[in-house]
């Protein structure tokens, strides 16, 4: 493909104002694409608080993670909750263009409430459909820059309906995909990640067009876990601004178990400034046949080229992100600091730290596997042996065990690094767990023969 239309290909852009997509007073006009989940509404938060971003039109999918049409009721209700300009929102279809994917229904009904975070009411959103406000505001502007952290059902259906409208945006950064990494689908599948999964023939058609695509995969998105860490910053300047008191509630009613980063923010923040993150060109298509590999963005001689994030500098995301939420240059957002180190090389797991567990630890976790690996406290009931665990692997439960109290868990993905703060004790047993038959007790008391 041509990146004809892309500026300041030869060199990073410092911000969006400084390079594509302005117009004439200097403002960026962007497009947002999103499917509401938790991560978009950060992400399009942190777009709102840019002062040279001027958002023409949100978009919502019904496809992955909130239900429409209250995704957009809830995006709207965002917008006056922060006191942000009124915006017109719409929403898409609740079907993929192929296939019958689907995120679990429970994941779908905590989005459509937003987890309980109080929202006022709103305007209602915009009387027409997601691909037709698309259309509407594409063909009236040019040089757009689209950020798209859902599903890409609404951008195919508007490009199945005006081809053109490719020549009107500058680029679009994607969050989707998993290059040289695994997925987070989990479903079983190994390779997908879940925007492109949710619908793979939607993101097929976008990659066959000429839209020059920034893709923000899971490669390094899994470098941004959510941590203790920013729960205790985004606390301590909850009264800064609406979008940090907003924030601050919504992790107030959010509990933190591992397994969650910041995919769309990542994507809004490189829209900004891409010198968070690192990028190569690859040639890239959608698998779009049934299977393990259902969804997966793969390497390809003939697939198209595309922009894509390999790696990114976490402080540097983290000043950006949190700077533009909380309101301030001072996040406060510390440095990694572990007592102990779990880490996973595809094979085994090594534990570096203090046997027995103390009251209280940091915790990091490096997964350089191919498994998405678990770090599980509990505590074993009284005459627990080995003869059990036998019996637990050879039945294939994955629930876990009655004769195991679990006190805490941190799920960490392929490729990932992860950091926690963990309440433990002198009698609590701590197990690296990979699946139903790989697991290694690798502090606290053992099972007793």
């Amino acid at each position: 493909m041509s990146f004809a239309h892309w500026c300041g290909v030869a060199a990073l852009l410092a911000t969006l104002a400084a390079g594509c997509g302005d117009d004439a007073s200097g403002s960026t006009q962007v497009v947002v694409d999103g499917d509401a989940a938790i991560d978009d509404i950060k992400a399009l938060v942190y777009l709102l608080e840019q002062p040279d971003v001027e958002i023409l039109a949100i978009t919502v999918s019904g496809t992955g993670i909130a239900h429409c049409p209250v995704a957009a009721e809830n995006i709207s209700a965002t917008l006056a909750r922060i006191d942000a300009p009124d915006i017109p929102v719409a929403c898409g279809r609740n079907t993929p263009l192929g296939g019958a994917n689907e995120a679990p229904e429970a994941f779908r009904n905590a989005a459509d409430t937003l987890g309980g975070v109080d929202l006022p009411e709103a305007p209602d959103p915009a009387d027409t459909s997601a691909p037709d406000l698309l259309i509407e505001t594409l063909a009236e502007a040019d040089d757009i820059v689209v950020v798209a952290t859902g599903p890409l059902t609404n951008i195919a259906e508007a490009f199945r309906s005006d081809p053109t409208l490719v020549d009107h945006i500058e680029t679009m950064y994607l969050m989707g995909g998993a290059v040289d990494v695994g997925g987070n689908v989990l479903y079983g599948n190994p390779d997908a990640e879940f925007n492109i999964w949710a619908d793979p023939r939607a993101a097929a058609e976008v990659f066959e067009t000429d839209v020059p695509i920034t893709l923000i995969p899971l490669d390094a998105t899994n470098a941004l876990p959510l941590t203790p860490y920013h729960y205790e910053a985004v606390e301590a300047h909850r009264t800064a601004s609406p979008s940090a008191e907003f924030l601050a509630e919504y992790l107030d009613v959010t509990p933190l178990y591992g397994g969650m980063y910041h995919w769309d923010e990542l994507a809004a923040v490189a829209a900004t400034d891409e010198s968070v993150v690192a990028i190569e060109e690859r040639l890239l298509e959608v698998v779009e046949a049934g299977g393990p590999s259902a969804g997966a963005t793969v390497v390809s001689d003939g697939g198209r080229l595309v922009r894509v994030a390999v790696d990114t500098d976490r402080q540097r995301f983290e000043d950006a992100f949190y700077a533009a939420i909380l309101g301030t240059s001072e996040t406060g957002i510390a440095e990694w600091e572990a007592d102990a180190v779990l880490s996973w090389d595809g094979a085994t797991c090594v534990y570096e730290g203090p046997d027995p567990l103390p009251e209280s630890m940091w915790i990091r976790i490096d997964n350089d596997g191919d498994d998405m690996i678990a770090w599980l406290l509990g505590s074993y009931a009284p005459g627990t042996t080995s003869d059990d665990w036998e019996a637990y692997v050879a039945s294939g439960e994955t629930d876990p065990p009655d004769w195991w109290s679990e006190l805490g868990q941190v799920l960490v993905p392929d490729g990932a690094r992860d950091v926690w703060k963990v309440t433990a004790g002198s009698e609590v047993t701590a197990l690296c767990y990979v699946d139903e038959t790989r697991f290694w007790e690798v502090a606290g008391p053992r099972i007793s023969q």
